[in-house]
């Protein structure tokens, strides 16, 4: 069984904010914050992560990124991956800026998580710290060099891939894109070098975004020409692109696309237990935490993630495109 909302568009995916992003470790200069706004002292627990979870995996969400801030500042991430772990899912993962993961790494893998994203930005060490908000230790060790044996220790516990998120940003980092590449091809096909195009939301400033922003195209026509091999993903029409040195490189470009708001099959959940449906918007929330907490039953849960799922609509669409008034199409067997 699968759901769907009242623009065709399956959920079969849901990206879970553990810990609220201003409790992070990390103050990257671009941070859209998940497009949360508001401050909350409520955070789910475990128990309450896997239950939603379960409730949604009937309606055949079997796709969960755990996010934050910064998911691995839980102390209790290893009991959430564990619960999660043993859900049956077609895929866990995660994405981290790579905090504990050296220790972590193994420990994650045994409990269920198959993959994980890791923020890299730069491989220039100064630059990095200066990206993410962060100090070098005085040991003389920089968080880069943290960040590194991260990545290291994803790929010799099998998660994989491992993905390394790179936010692009015009006279930052727009001149790195063939270091990044050459890193990337260090650690062989276990890892994916991944563009992400700037994106203007929550707490990111207009100014800052005029600023920084870069756009993707002229590097992605680029990938045309070179890459041996293209694929165009499901999720939000990414493309991947096969480099000639081995690298897989995938570009991310939310801005103005309606190819890849049309063909989103995430939803979204905040920290305190509410459906986000759209990372652009906050003004259409779901709570189903407080009713969880209050006793509502798991057909009453379920009630409100269909109202969530209702309520989804492309940030970017096609001037053609309306919504269905048949609600038939909110639930349909899977071919």
């Amino acid at each position: 069984m699968f759901i769907t909302d009242c623009y065709g568009r399956p959920v079969r995916g849901v990206r879970i904010s553990v810990n609220p992003s201003y409790n992070c470790n990390f103050r990257c200069i671009f941070c859209h914050m998940e497009g949360v706004e508001r401050r909350s002292s409520v955070i789910m627990s475990p128990i309450e992560i896997e239950k939603i979870v379960k409730i949604m995996k009937n309606y055949g969400v079997d796709k969960v990124k755990l996010t934050g801030g910064e998911p691995m500042l839980r102390r209790d991430i290893l009991e959430i991956v564990e619960r999660l772990g043993k859900l049956e899912l077609r895929d866990l993962s995660m994405t981290t800026n790579g905090t504990r993961m050296v220790s972590m790494a193994k420990k994650l893998k045994k409990a269920g998580l198959m993959r994980v994203n890791i923020s890299l930005h730069t491989v220039n060490k100064d630059k990095y710290c200066w990206i993410t908000g962060t100090q070098n230790k005085k040991s003389g060790r920089t968080r880069y060099d943290y960040l590194v044996d991260a990545i290291r220790a994803a790929i010799e516990a099998g998660l994989n891939p491992v993905k390394l998120n790179v936010v692009v940003m015009k006279n930052v980092n727009d001149d790195e894109i063939q270091d990044l590449i050459n890193f990337t091809s260090e650690f062989g096909d276990k890892v994916i070098l991944q563009l992400i195009e700037l994106v203007e939301e929550g707490f990111a400033d207009r100014d800052f975004y005029v600023k920084y922003y870069y756009n993707l195209k002229e590097i992605e026509e680029r990938f045309e020409k070179e890459a041996v091999k293209i694929i165009t993903r499901p999720l939000q029409m990414r493309k991947q692109y096969l480099l000639p040195n081995g690298v897989w490189v995938e570009i991310v470009k939310p801005n103005n696309n309606y190819e890849f708001c049309m063909n989103d099959d995430r939803i979204r959940i905040t920290h305190d237990g509410k459906f986000k449906p759209c990372l652009m918007r906050e003004d259409n929330l779901v709570d189903f935490l407080t009713p969880m907490r209050s006793g509502a039953s798991e057909e009453e849960i379920e009630e409100i993630f269909r109202k969530a799922v209702k309520l989804r609509e492309p940030f970017y669409k096609p001037s053609n495109i309306k919504p269905s008034s048949d609600m038939s199409i909110m639930y349909k067997e899977v071919a």
